[in-house]
């Protein structure tokens, strides 16, 4: 997973929400590397981390650029299996 490139499209997933998501995964797997963080917090986590928003990219009424929706969904669902792998171990 590392050195995961995602394309920039027009329509895309917005730039921010994206990296907001993958921030908050990164961070998780962290805390679940360290040892600092109990099973229930870490389920907790994975779910507000599933809910959180991934806008279109937009202006005003026009699609912009954004990242690749299949390649951010399928790096989405990467990082979730790290995170489960990780708990696993």
């Amino acid at each position: 997973m590392a050195g995961m490139i995602l394309d920039t499209v027009r329509g895309g997933y917005d730039k921010k929400d994206v990296l907001a998501k993958a921030d908050a995964y990164n961070s998780l797997i962290l805390l679940i590397e360290d040892g600092r963080i109990s099973d229930a917090v870490i389920n907790a986590e994975l779910e507000k981390i599933r809910r959180m928003p991934l806008r279109k990219a937009k202006a005003l009424f026009f699609p912009c650029s954004g990242f690749s929706i299949p390649q951010t969904e399928k790096y989405f669902s990467d990082l979730e299996k790290e995170a489960k792998k990780k708990i696993m171990l």
